[in-house]
């Protein structure tokens, strides 16, 4: 094989050309692609970072509003447990002032029953009082019709009670 100097110039010119046109036609769009794709990769890379970013964000934010509602919720239970001990306590208060007026009733109604009860026994021993004067002034009577009359009368007296 030998070299011509002629095909030789001839072979770089060709080179040249051909790396012109590749130079021309695809240089520029082969590097706008690169240009581009990095790019492309630079701001999905941002954008997950933004994104990172905010669910980071959301996370804290979720988990001071789930803190918030476990205190809220501690706090409900307390108030229901303090409304309920103060229910408690006013029932049972309630049950007292409501057992208190009943006894007082209950008393009430013994010294009423009472009351009508020593009327009752009063009457009967005047009318049995009425009854054993009448006998004796009905009749004339003697110590010992005196003595039986009294007798009666106290044995009367003593069924009542």
């Amino acid at each position: 094989m030998t070299l011509d100097l002629s095909t030789s110039i001839w072979m770089i010119i060709n080179f040249m050309v051909i790396l012109a046109i590749l130079y021309y036609f695809f240089y520029n769009p082969v590097m706008k692609f690169m240009d581009d794709r990095s790019e492309e990769i630079a701001n999905n890379i941002s954008e997950a970072e933004h994104g990172r970013k905010e669910a980071a964000a959301l996370l804290q934010e979720y988990q001071e509003k789930i803190d918030g509602a476990r205190e809220e919720a501690q706090e409900i239970i307390a108030k229901a447990a303090k409304t309920g001990e103060e229910e408690r306590a006013a029932i049972l208060a309630q049950t007292r002032d409501e057992s208190a007026v009943l006894l007082e009733r209950a008393r009430q109604e013994i010294q009423r029953e009472k009351d009508q009860a020593v009327h009752d026994l009063r009457q009967e021993v005047s009318t049995l009082a009425v009854m054993a004067a009448e006998k004796i002034l009905s009749r004339n009577i003697d110590t010992e019709d005196n003595q039986r009359i009294v007798d009666d009368f106290l044995s009367e007296v003593g069924e009542i009670h």
